[in-house]
């Protein structure tokens, strides 16, 4: 008679295929899970990376806007000291302007015209004073036209006094200092 195998072999090939399939779906598990695990580790590390970069490149920008901050002030020094000496030059330049425009007008103001008060602000001067004649007031204002010391010279006013003995006129009158004389001034926020 033929030998037949009445063990039940086809259930232990279905079982043999599962575990083989079970240990081959394990292993691929685990071998994604190492993938995954290794791609964590190197975004890890690059991101360790970038992060001991910014703290490089933050610690680098906290020096140069401490070099930057030394500039600002460094540079505010250079220019109060810039103004100091613009100051300085300005008065220098401007110590012999009341001598030169006293010394002109003693030479140009003509007999009959007086000064009553004279005021300079900048290089304007107005004078209000008295004349007994308009004329020699005329010839004072020519005088001031053609002096190399003084320019623009303007009547503003002039009223007749006739309750003196003799007819004379107050008058205000405004001119400039010439700038080759005395340079105009340099406003400094330090000076004030």
């Amino acid at each position: 008679m033929a030998h037949v195998n009445l063990l039940p072999w086809r259930e232990k090939q279905r079982q043999h295929q599962k575990q083989q399939y079970l240990a081959g779906l394990v292993a691929v598990a685990a071998i994604v899970g190492l993938i995954f695990w290794f791609i964590g580790q190197a975004i890890d590390q690059q991101i360790n990376n970038q992060n001991s970069r910014n703290q490089y490149l933050e610690r680098e920008i906290a020096v140069l806007d401490a070099q930057i901050g030394e500039i600002k002030k460094v540079k505010e020094r250079k220019s109060a000291v810039e103004q100091r000496m613009a100051l300085i030059e300005q008065l220098q330049a401007n110590r012999n302007v009341a001598p030169i425009v006293f010394d002109e007008l003693a030479k140009l103001v003509p007999q009959g015209v007086a000064f009553e008060s004279m005021t300079r602000t900048n290089n304007i001067i107005r004078i209000e004073g008295i004349s007994d004649s308009n004329n020699r007031l005329s010839d004072f204002m020519r005088a001031l036209d053609n002096s190399k010391v003084f320019m623009g010279a303007e009547l503003s006013t002039i009223k007749s006094d006739s309750s003196a003995a003799r007819a004379i006129s107050n008058f205000t009158l405004t001119f400039s200092i010439n700038p080759n004389v005395a340079p105009l001034e340099i406003v400094s926020s330090e000076a004030q």
